[in-house]
């Protein structure tokens, strides 16, 4: 059992089997994914069933529950176990953000690592008049993240999370109530743009050539970023409590448009 109650600001344990307990918390019922569930956006298609990662969703205290509610907001952990499927590493499914009503840019999500590492995949899609055309990406980005570390997913990018290490990664993340998830154009081209597959002790990485054209995939780090409430090594429930106006851009993103474009974000 490994107490993570430091790192994540609420009382949580992670079992030997990867999964999470918690004390004194509302929310966070369990749901899977397997290998069943992701098959449509593997590399390799023919692998035994087995569980690949954990979520649990709308994690909060009693006390915290008028803030988080009035500010729209919810608070998530996820569990990717550790392991390769064939040659690829285990991941998510992936997913996009719905656009905001009227507008041409999508909710964003904020990630934080707890324990492990994280490598996020980002893609941008291009739009135009309103219309999202998954098949051409005109970004990407491959950001690590390590723990204690956080990471915004900008508007108007999909992305996938990777597990590279030989431990289980364990994430939180912030995001609008307005936000769900959309995974249709993920699974229609076989997941995003690129695979990360394990080449010896390194990684590698290949195309998808379902994607036509791909554009470079750029290498990042993520920034620190007080202004929203996203300082390294504070934990981003309690940061996020004590300045929930800082977590105003995951409901209107259209406000902070430019401050949330990778080149602010990243380095």
């Amino acid at each position: 059992m490994k107490d993570l109650s430091t790192n994540v600001g609420l009382n949580v344990k992670l079992n030997d089997q990867g999964q999470l307990e918690f004390s004194g918390l509302l929310g966070g019922e369990m749901s899977k994914r397997t290998v069943a569930d992701m098959k449509e956006v593997l590399l390799n298609q023919g692998i035994k069933d087995r569980d690949l990662y954990y979520m649990y969703r709308d994690l909060r205290l009693a006390v915290d529950e008028k803030t988080i509610r009035e500010n729209n907001l919810r608070f998530d952990l996820t569990v990717i176990l550790p392991g390769k499927l064939e040659s690829e590493y285990v991941k998510t499914l992936g997913h996009y953000h719905p656009l905001k009503a009227g507008s041409e840019i999508s909710y964003p999500e904020v990630y934080e690592v707890i324990s492990g590492r994280a490598f996020y995949l980002l893609q941008r899609p291009k739009i135009e008049n309103g219309i999202e055309d998954f098949s051409i990406i005109e970004e990407a980005y491959l950001v690590e993240v390590r723990a204690g570390e956080k990471a915004i997913m900008p508007p108007n990018f999909g992305h996938v999370t990777i597990n590279i290490d030989f431990e289980p990664l364990v994430m939180a993340n912030w995001v609008s109530g307005n936000f769900s998830s959309v995974y249709g154009d993920i699974k229609k081209l076989q997941g995003a743009g690129f695979y990360l597959l394990a080449d010896g002790e390194n990684y590698k990485i290949e195309k998808n050539n379902r994607y036509q054209p791909l554009p470079e995939l750029i290498t990042a780090r993520p920034k620190s970023l007080p202004e929203f409430a996203l300082e390294f090594g504070q934990p981003m429930y309690q940061s996020g409590i004590k300045a929930i106006e800082k977590l105003e851009y995951l409901n209107n993103p259209e406000k902070f448009i430019d401050r949330t474009r990778p080149d602010a974000i990243f380095k």
